[in-house]
């Protein structure tokens, strides 16, 4: 595109500029279709002269609010506080004579403690073992295992997976034990042989 028709372009696109702003400034009529009804031409008052219906009912003035619910509170203690704003109502509109309050419901009974779950975790970490059978070679027993990933051949000792440790192994169970790191407790199973179901 040459210079002189980028400037015939710029001139045209002005020209049409001009046109269409000295046409708004020309049509001085209002063109706002709220300001006209749309059955007759007649104008709309102002909205400042506009009052509602004293009848009309505002939602506003009927909603009534209740206390916000707190989703971390324990179990029971959400009844605990529908309770009292029950009875806070009930007292503002009642304003009778105090009736005697039955005691607040027990407390739920506490959880397991952290040490317990942690050393029911390693506890389930421990049972995921199977005892597969033992090889006993030069006087040293070896027991086969598995975790259903790998199938391990361990000695008396020895350390699967970095945390758990072989205690003892009979022809019957194996003894794993493993540290409970949050607690620095011991925890140990004893793993009984699997059953052949080979047939």
């Amino acid at each position: 595109m040459t210079n002189q028709r980028k400037w015939l372009m710029l001139g045209g696109l002005l020209l049409a500029w001009g046109m269409v702003t000295i046409f708004q400034l020309w049509d001085s009529e209002p063109t706002d279709p709220m300001l006209h009804s749309a059955t007759s031409e007649n104008p709309l008052p102002p909205l400042k002269d506009l009052k509602l219906d004293p009848d009309f009912p505002n939602p506003r003035q009927t909603v009534t609010f209740s206390l916000p619910r707190n989703i971390f509170a324990p179990l029971g203690m959400a009844q605990i506080a529908r309770q009292d704003t029950n009875k806070a109502t009930t007292s503002r509109l009642a304003k009778a004579a105090p009736s005697p309050t039955p005691p607040p419901p027990q407390p739920p009974p506490p959880g397991p403690s952290f040490a317990d779950l942690a050393g029911q975790r390693a506890r389930e970490q421990l049972n995921q073992f199977r005892f597969l059978g033992y090889l006993t070679k030069g006087g040293e027993s070896q027991a086969f295992l598995t975790n259903g990933q790998a199938i391990y051949i361990v000695k008396q000792g020895e350390i699967l997976d970095g945390r758990v440790q072989v205690h003892r192994i009979e022809p019957e169970t194996v003894v794993l034990s493993t540290q409970v790191w949050e607690t620095g407790s011991h925890v140990q199973a004893t793993i009984p042989l699997t059953p052949d179901t080979s047939g």
